[in-house]
């Protein structure tokens, strides 16, 4: 980072990273300590003081990987020349449609970068962007045959940012009588690239098969329930069969919107200042290994107050 050009979040990252590196501190040290009980138990203590230490590891581990791939060299820039001619393809490949995004990452000057494949004249390049794509501030970095040369050629990617500092994807869940709908909650809340977000959002209005989203499934209910309160053959359940007819055309109208929204996101990623909070503030205080062990297999959740994404 040292090495990088300045920016809001590093703070935040040097904090993860220290917390890292406790936690490793941690792991190796309690590997090395004696447990004074015979096997299998004191490996089943040993795995329960680890388990805080390892989640940490499993939840924050992309920060410290996409931090250790910030230093390689990266393609000779265009000249002023050469980077005008194709940000004006590039721009009119958008406009008509012929330019098609594969992927996008911050770059640690804080710049948004696009891969994406350019096709002109029946051809097809792979360009690397800067700048939100469609945009005027867009122009090209750089243009290769493949995706491979070009990924190693262009800006590395920062670790991309959290929605929720606090989020924890492997801590356990309660369950929920909700599941299909908590399950697509979750899934955004856990996303740091718009391509989850949008199948969350498909997911939840799929009307095909056995995975029918939950929304279908509403808009069915609401049609039963139309049905039933139809055959009454009162007045009352009559007017009620008519609102409850309008309410599942007005779902199937929803599920349209929807759709469109989702494929309006187009390709994203959450900006880097968005980090997630460390999971130690403070050395936690391990609990002393237990005469006997515990009986449930459940692990400890992880300690401190602060949880990440």
């Amino acid at each position: 980072m040292d090495a990088m050009p300045p920016a809001r979040h590093h703070a935040a990252w040097r904090e993860l990273v220290d917390d890292m590196a406790h936690a490793a501190d941690q792991i190796h040290r309690i590997h090395s300590a004696p447990t004074g009980q015979p096997e299998p138990d004191a490996s089943r203590v040993r795995h329960l003081q680890l388990w805080p230490y390892v989640l940490a590891w499993a939840e924050r581990s992309f920060i410290v990987s996409d931090l250790a791939g910030q230093h390689r060299p990266t393609g000779a820039p265009l000249t002023h020349e050469e980077q005008q001619l194709w940000t004006d393809l590039a721009q009119a490949a958008w406009r008509r449609g012929d330019l098609d995004v594969d992927d996008v990452w911050y770059s640690a000057d804080n710049e948004l970068i696009t891969l994406a494949h350019l096709v002109e004249h029946g051809e097809q390049t792979v360009v690397v962007l800067a700048g939100e794509v469609g945009s005027e501030q867009m122009r090209v970095l750089g243009h290769y045959d493949t995706v491979n040369t070009a990924v190693e050629a262009s800006p590395p990617a920062v670790p991309a940012g959290v929605l929720h500092p606090d989020v924890a994807p492997f801590a356990p869940q309660a369950p929920t009588a909700e599941a299909p709908v908590a399950k697509l909650v979750r899934q955004v809340d856990e996303a740091r690239h718009t391509g989850d977000v949008y199948m969350a959002l498909l997911d939840a209005v799929d009307d095909s098969g056995f995975s029918r989203g939950p929304l279908p499934r509403l808009t069915e209910l609401l049609d039963r329930a139309a049905k039933f309160a139809d055959a009454l053959e009162t007045r009352q359940g009559q007017r009620s069969a008519a609102r409850l007819s309008v309410l599942a055309r007005q779902l199937g109208a929803l599920r349209e919107e929807i759709e469109s929204a989702a494929e309006s996101l187009g390709a994203g990623v959450l900006p880097p200042h968005r980090t997630p909070r460390p999971a130690f503030h403070t050395s936690p205080t391990l609990p002393a290994p237990p005469v006997t062990p515990p009986a449930g297999p459940a692990a400890p959740r992880t300690p401190g107050t602060a949880r990440r994404r």
